[in-house]
Order: structure tokens, then sequence, then C-alpha cells
């Protein structure tokens, strides 16, 4: 029997947050688009502009939200994965209050210095109006908009990604609906277009909170400290870092494009932003289905299980950026069209922009799926090297190669500097991690699996590959000096668990696993059953009901119970005497 570890449950659990994700990230890229639609054509394109001005606000308050959820869940994630629930739930609480209390304070202090922030943010007086009337309503709005982002991120945490989908899409439906009622038959203007808004936030928060309601959620309790709040910003920082820094970015490449490649150039620089974004989707989908298993896995001392995950969210990224890439690649005149260009110098100018963007969009998000594989294994200068390095060394890149062109070089292309930028950060990246690889996989500085204290394999809901799999355990136990007693306690145990999720659980399951992790540890020896069969929790089950559940509950020292990702994960210790140790 070959000690091997199947993805297929890690990668089932992957798949499951992952429809779920995509589709919350496209429903919030829809909604805005379609907003902006709505406000030009039922206000006017001053009105649709004032939004964009306000967008700042927005992105540091989004920023903020990442700031705290992120840390927060990651935190949390690996809370879990460890059986610590109430720290889990108590991280959920702090992060929770801190969004409400941030809103508050921003949004006081914006509509307190209003006349100050809409001159700052809009100089051209015509949109001032336009900006102080949405900025009045959507101020008073950000306790609820920075409530609602990092409620979103626990609930998928909580395994219940298809509930912020539902949010998500029924927000946005709202949003759009409002705007109609609030802006043409109430006539309320842009007044009516920012309550619309802060509406759809109202109602995500409606369909969100009924989750905590069970008694397997998280639960939220007033925090006595805030102690953890410094831990939760530490592993948050690199992504509101990054966050933050995308509203310079966007800033600085409008100048560059304005300034030294005239309307062609800001036409075409639009259209890849709006590129972007369609690979933001699926970059966000991913990470936002990576981060939650990763953290749990971690959390449970699952190092393989992270690997396989993240080779899982690699594969769908690269299969799902590759498709885009092609497009714009072979296919720039199309894209043209698409977008209504018709100005000869603006179509040339996108010939030779897409096919360098479409470098540049792969190469971000291969990179970025990084920052929290480094975050949860304490690689944090790795981390901030991306966070700041990818919004940055692009856009100087970018800077520097459309001077030259300005300067009359005709043989440059601008557009390669979004990917030259890219490269400058791998460049960067790749000696640091080589450097701290030892005991770790390269690269990715996941903590490897020691085949001397680790036997880890997925088995066929077979009785047969069961024996085999416990005769092959039971030997590698006793090569690494487990004596007779515990040997019999851990195989018994073992084979009483799989028996059961092999005659009941899983018994009207097609192809499926069942995961077998047994560690050897200084002090104990802990063995790790994972399936996807119906919920059942041996450590609140009351035991006379099997005799199989008695047995084990005998020759066990502790067993722990998790019900994640639509998968029950026992855990089973026993304490090692000090000779064997």
């Amino acid at each position: 029997m070959s000690n091997r570890r199947s993805p297929y449950l890690v990668g089932k659990a992957f798949r499951g947050f992952l429809l779920a994700s995509v589709l919350t990230a496209a429903a919030s890229q829809v909604g805005v688009i379609v907003d902006g639609i709505m406000l030009a054509r039922f206000i006017n394109e001053g009105a649709m502009s004032a939004i964009n001005i306000t967008s700042p606000v927005n992105q540091f308050l989004f920023s903020l939200c990442i700031l705290l959820g992120i840390g927060g869940t990651m935190i949390a994630g690996m809370a879990i994965g460890n059986h610590e629930r109430p720290k889990a739930s108590a991280i959920f609480s702090v992060v929770a209050v801190a969004a409400i209390a941030l809103g508050v304070a921003l949004g006081a202090s914006g509509l307190a210095l209003l006349q100050g922030l809409t001159s700052l943010l809009c100089p051209d007086a015509a949109l001032q109006a336009y900006t102080a009337d949405y900025l009045r309503v959507l101020l008073p709005g950000a306790p609820a908009y920075m409530l609602m982002l990092v409620t979103q991120m626990f609930v998928t945490l909580d395994g219940a990604p298809r509930r912020v989908t539902a949010a998500v899409c029924t927000s946005m439906a709202v949003n759009l609906a409002l705007d109609y009622v609030f802006i043409v038959w109430c006539g309320w203007g842009m007044t009516g277009a920012a309550a619309a808004t802060v509406a759809s936030y109202i109602v995500a928060l409606a369909v969100l909170l009924p989750h905590f309601a069970k008694k397997t959620s998280l639960k939220f309790r007033l925090p006595s400290s805030f102690a953890s709040l410094r831990q939760i910003v530490a592993m948050g920082l690199p992504f509101g870092i990054t966050t933050a820094l995308i509203a310079v970015q966007i800033f600085g490449n409008n100048l560059v494009a304005i300034n030294y490649l005239g309307s062609p150039g800001i036409v075409t620089l639009s259209i890849c932003l709006y590129l972007l974004m369609f690979s933001m989707i699926i970059l966000s989908g991913t990470l936002e289905s990576f981060q939650p298993v990763a953290a749990i896995l971690k959390g449970a001392g699952d190092n393989k299980g992270v690997a396989l995950v993240l080779g899982r969210a690699y594969l769908f990224l690269t299969s799902s950026l590759l498709i885009l890439c092609i497009v714009l690649m072979l296919f720039p005149q199309w894209i043209a069209g698409m977008f209504g260009i018709s100005d000869p110098a603006s179509a040339s100018m996108m010939r030779q922009a897409l096919p360098a963007f479409a470098v540049n969009i792969v190469l971000h998000c291969a990179i970025y799926l990084l920052i929290p594989v480094y975050q949860i294994y304490s690689h944090k200068a790795l981390a901030y090297v991306i966070s700041i390095g990818q919004p940055l060394l692009p856009m100087l890149c970018f800077w520097v190669l459309s001077g030259m062109v300005a300067n009359g070089d005709s043989g440059v292309n601008p557009w390669w500097g979004f990917a030259a930028g890219q490269l400058i950060v791998a460049a960067v990246l790749l000696p640091m991690a080589m450097v701290k690889r030892g005991g770790r996989m390269p690269i990715v500085l996941i903590d490897s699996d020691n085949p001397d204290e680790f036997f880890d394999v997925s088995l066929e809901p077979k009785l047969t590959v069961m024996n085999d799999a416990l005769i092959s355990a039971d030997s590698w136990m006793k090569d690494n000096g487990i004596d007779d007693t515990l040997r019999i306690r851990v195989q018994l145990a073992c084979e009483e668990t799989v028996k059961n999720i092999i005659g009941h659980a899983l018994k009207e399951r097609g192809h499926t696993n069942i995961d077998l992790c047994i560690s050897l540890m200084p002090d104990k020896v802990k063995a790790m059953i994972r399936d996807e069969g119906i919920p059942f929790n041996p450590v609140e089950q009351d035991p006379g009901t099997g005799l199989g559940l008695m047995i084990i509950r005998k020759i066990c020292d502790r067993e722990q119970y998790e019900y994640l990702f639509h998968q029950n994960l026992l855990t089973i210790e026993w304490d090692r005497p000090a000779t064997q140790a």
C-alpha cells in the first residue's frame, strides 16, 4: 500500500467555494458597470463622472475592509482548523466592531469636512454639487458598507459561500431597482442614487446575518478586549496596502497616458482596465475559494492539504486566464469593435497594447496568489514585496517606456511596461524565496511533511483497501518506535471509524475517497480522518448507540470533530509515553 495522498477531497472543498465566489465577484463588477450606465442615462454624464470622482472614498473604505476582513478570516480559519471555534468567534466579533467603529468615525469626519473633501476630489466646479450630494448620503452609510464586506468574508469562511452570492445578487438587484425608483419616479437625482446604494448594503446584511443564528455558526459577542486587533492588522496588511495602492496606480497610469500617449493612450488604458476587471473576477473568485480552505487546513496542521489545494487553485486560474489571454492576443480588433472603437489611432494602439497587457494579466494573477500562502506561513517580507511591488513597479515601467515614446523612440512598445514591472517583482521575489526554502517547498514555501513523521494516504471506500492501508500504517508506526499497545489502540480506532464511514456515511456515494493522516509528535500520536459523507459528530453522539463508537471513546485520549466544506473531519489523539518520544 503506497503512502500517497489524493487531492480529491481538498479539491472538492475548493470547488465547493469556487462557483459561489466567482459569481459573487462577477455580480459585484457587473453591478458597478450597469449602475454607471443607469446614472448616465437617467441623470447625465456629469452625474456618472461624479460617481467616479468619489471612488477614492470607496476605495479607501474598501482597503480597510480588506485589511480587517482578510486578516481576520485567515486567523479565524486557522483557529477553526485547530478546533478553536470560540477563538474564531472572538476574532469575528473584534473585526465586526472595528469595522462599524471605523465606518462611524470616517463617515462622521467626512460629513464634517464635506466641503473640503469635495473640493479635493473634484476641482471641476461644475461637478462639485453632484459629488457633494452623493457623499452627503454615502458617508453615513459607511458603517453598513464596512460591516457588509467583512461579514461576507466570515460567512464564506464559515462554509456558506452560496449565502454570500445570494446577498450580493439581491443587493445588486435592489440597488438597480431603487436607482430607477428614486431617480426617475421620485426625482431625487444624485441623492436618490446614493440612497439606493446605501439601502442595498442594508439588504445584503439582512440576507447575511441570519447565517449566525445557526447552532454551528460563528457567534458574535461584544468583545471585552481588542488585543487581537494588532495580529489581525498584521495578517491583513499586505492586502490592505495593495488595495490602497491600486488607487495610486490608476491615478498615475491615467496621468502617464494623457501626458505621453494622448487621447488614443487614455482610451486604450481605459479598455485595458476594463479587461483587467474581468481577470479580477477570476482572481477574486480563486482567492476567496482558496483562502478559507487553506487557512483551515493550515490550522489543522495539514500542510500537504494546503499544497494540494494551492495546486488546484493554480490549475483553475491558469486554465481560465488562458482563454482570456488568447482572445486578447489573437483578436484585439474584435475587442476594439466590442467597445465601439472606430478611431484608427486608438484601434492601432489597442492592437499594440492588448497582447502585452495579456502577459501582464497572467503574471499579475500568478504572483498575487502567493500573498495568502506567504501570510499564513509567516513569510511576511515576501508578501510585502508583492503587495507594494505589484501596484507600483508596472506603473513606473509604463511611465519610463511611455516617456521614451514621447521623446520620439518609435521602436518602443510602452504597454510591455506592465509585464516588465511584474517580472521585476518576480526577480526580486525569487532569490528571497529560494534562500528561505530549507525544509519547505520551493517558491511557495509551504512546510514540507517529513515522511518519517507522517503517514498520509487516501483510501477508496472498500474494506479490503482499508485493511491494506492499516497494515501499512501499523508497519510504519512500528518502524518509528511506537510500542504494541499504542499501535493497537491507533489501529483499532482508525479501523472502527473508517468502517463506520464506509458502511453508513458513504453507503450511497459514487466515486469518493477517505483521507487518513497519522502524525507522530513528541508528546502524542494524532490521526485525522476526513470524508464527504453525511454529517456525523461522534464527539456529541451518544456512545450507547453503537459498539464501534463506544470502542473509539474508550481507547482514545481525545476526540475532536468539525464539519467543514461539507466534509466530516475527525481528529483523534493519544498521549505518547515519554520513553517513545
